[in-house]
């Protein structure tokens, strides 16, 4: 791994009066060293209302999960309804046949309530004493199409925070129209996974195909940045903005915090971006604002948010747009991905003042929010993800 660190600012000249200012954080994973070891536990909703395609389409998922295995690879299946019921303890898949694992999933049935939570605690309980190292890619694949009754927000915040603690990442998955988003929502972000919508049954084999997939471009998994900021420094509005728009909160110890980042993958980009506070210096001077260090695996990467402190007019004409079209973009989609739209148009509205209506970037953002405006939680799901420049979406 030779990850590298990029840091750009949209002004790069500011007054001896201080000025605030947009900042990203770019993070080039580098490229994975030998295969990683993938640990897979598909919690599934078996409740009543999957009951028909939905489910026989989620037992068809795990199958194809199945063909994706290598030896070494280890999984585990948890279905919850009224009950918990942990169809496979966490197997090497070496050390089972397809036949054994096949039976097990055609006796999944639907029936019951919808437990999410301790069906959650029993995934993470399969993966929990497994030996991993900074090879290992661990992954919750969660489906569900309803809502537990018996807990709330914070109570799944905290649950994603422990099973993140562990090393686990949750690619989160609500199907139909009955589920709580929110939960969804709060369990892919806060466990630094991924959450979206699946339009239908037909979607669920992809959903578990394509994070399995992912899990084995592993590069460094637990990857995180840290910023240490001068004296007078502020930052806020910290937001992970690649692979998805998420609103980011972080605590502070002196003039230190950390950044925790998603898994870094194969060819797959991350960013962050920020707004951060220069305050007053003298003019003539060449500032760090923050360092910051990418740790991963063991290694480290480094950069700098720099500034000038000019009173040259000229130096203070100087805008990089870009860095705010990807701030204010970045902001659209993450209310967007809320179900905000009254929000997504105030900040649409702003990003049309400062760049004009003419502009790219302005048009996709009115037209995505009036998309989802007009649309449903798939279109909320979908808005999280941004385009980058070689028109991959993230």
């Amino acid at each position: 791994m030779t990850a590298n660190v990029v840091t750009d600012v949209n002004r790069p000249y500011v007054p001896g009066d201080g000025a605030k200012l947009t900042a990203e954080i770019e993070v080039d994973p580098g490229r994975r060293e030998g295969r990683s070891t993938r640990q897979i536990a598909l919690c599934i909703d078996s409740s009543g209302s999957m009951a028909g395609d939905d489910i026989q389409q989620a037992r068809d998922g795990a199958e194809w999960v199945f063909g994706l295995l290598e030896d070494d690879d280890y999984v585990s299946i948890v279905t919850f309804d009224t009950d918990v019921e942990t169809v496979l303890d966490a197997t090497r898949w070496g050390d089972i046949s397809r036949e054994d694992a096949l039976d097990r999933v055609d006796a999944i049935t639907a029936g019951g309530g919808t437990d999410i939570y301790r069906g959650l605690v029993a995934a993470r309980d399969s993966l929990h004493h497994l030996p991993t190292d900074d090879t290992t890619a661990r992954r919750i694949l969660f489906l569900s199409d309803g809502k537990d009754q018996n807990h709330g927000k914070a109570e799944f915040g905290s649950l994603a925070r422990a099973i993140d603690e562990d090393g686990i990442r949750i690619k989160s998955a609500g199907i139909g129209d009955d589920y709580r988003k929110e939960t969804i929502r709060t369990l892919g972000e806060t466990a630094r996974g991924e959450w979206t919508h699946l339009d239908s049954a037909g979607d669920i084999e992809s959903f578990f195909g394509d994070a399995v997939e992912e899990a084995g471009t592993l590069v460094a998994p637990d990857a995180k940045l840290e910023l240490d900021v001068a004296d007078g420094v502020e930052v806020s509005e910290v937001y992970r903005a690649l692979p998805q728009t998420q609103a980011v909160d972080v605590e502070w110890t002196g003039n230190s915090t950390e950044i925790r980042l998603p898994d870094l993958l194969d060819r797959q980009t991350q960013r962050v971006v920020l707004k951060i506070h220069a305050p007053p210096r003298d003019v003539g001077q060449t500032v760090t604002l923050a360092d910051v260090t990418l740790t991963a695996r063991g290694e480290t990467a480094h950069g700098a948010i720099e500034v000038e402190y000019t009173d040259d007019a000229e130096k203070l004409s100087v805008h990089n747009e870009a860095v705010d079209i990807d701030h204010r973009q970045t902001v659209i989609k993450t209310e967007l991905g809320k179900g905000n739209v009254a929000e997504a148009q105030t900040q649409v509205e702003k990003m049309t003042q400062i760049h004009g209506a003419e502009t790219q970037a302005v048009k996709s953002a009115e037209r995505e929010t009036r998309i989802v405006a007009e649309g449903g939680r798939a279109e909320e799901s979908e808005a999280t993800k941004i385009v980058t420049d070689d028109g991959i979406q993230k």
